[in-house]
């Protein structure tokens, strides 16, 4: 492996690019070890601080796991679809919330692209698969559940119709996809308050991947990109009306 020179600004964020390139050049393979931190601070010229905050960076974005014990160290590791979507989820989620992203846009690439997937799980779906939407969809049924939960299960739905494509790069994107999409649903099912109706547009949705029919599986994700359309447009109008009512007058 070879080392480049290291400007003094940031030095930390270098290092950590540095392993991280080796890592996906091969250099160091998946379960292996890396150099110990005071290698690795001879290495670079540094404090063992500094590369213990380099480190850091590489296990926030899960490319490397520590183990403690005489035979402990930073081990690389292979991140699953689920950590790397986690972390684009959290750009698409914070990019919506800031107005970067309007609902029409979100809308109209989970239409395109999960109708996509949705034909391959009609094809690819297996038992499992099928048993795991149902569980998720027996969950939204709960009396009682919270929005929160009702919301988690709807992405574990979701998710379980995705992974039935068995695509891994149409289940890494639409992992990001289908997260974006949850501060949308809270706030319908905050201000709306109607869950039967995803509930029932679920049921389609599973019936339709039981039978293996791709036209129904599409009629029932434009059903519900739809119906989330028009509540959250119901659902901005009740919010912004909230706030007008609680906002002192002046």
């Amino acid at each position: 492996m070879q080392h480049e020179p290291i400007v003094k600004s940031s030095i930390s964020k270098q290092i950590a690019e540095q392993l991280r390139h080796a890592i996906i050049n091969g250099q160091f393979k998946t379960g292996e070890r890396l150099p110990t931190e005071d290698e690795l601070a001879k290495r670079y010229g540094v404090s063992r601080a500094t590369v213990r905050e380099a480190l850091k960076r590489l296990a926030a974005q899960n490319l490397i796991r520590s183990r403690r014990g005489p035979t402990g160290g930073n081990f690389v590791t292979q991140p699953t679809h689920e950590e790397l979507a986690e972390s684009l989820s959290g750009a698409a989620t914070l990019l919506v919330g800031l107005g970067s992203m309007s609902i029409d846009e979100i809308i109209e690439a989970r239409r395109v692209l999960q109708g996509g997937c949705l034909k391959l799980a009609a094809r690819h779906a297996t038992s499992d698969h099928i048993e795991q939407a149902r569980a998720a969809l027996d969950r939204q049924k709960l009396t009682g559940l919270t929005d929160e939960a009702f919301c988690q299960a709807d992405v574990t739905f979701h998710r379980a119709l995705v992974d039935a494509s068995d695509n891994g790069m149409i289940r890494f994107v639409m992992y990001a996809i289908i997260e974006a999409l949850v501060p949308i649903t809270n706030m319908v099912l905050s201000y709306v308050k109607e869950r039967h109706e995803i509930i029932a547009i679920h049921e389609h949705l599973l019936t339709a991947l039981e039978n293996r029919s791709e036209v129904d599986l599409d009629q029932a994700l434009n059903r519900l990109l739809d119906y989330l359309t028009e509540t959250f447009q119901e659902a901005q109008i009740q919010r912004d009306g909230h706030k007008l009512a609680v906002t002192p007058q002046e």
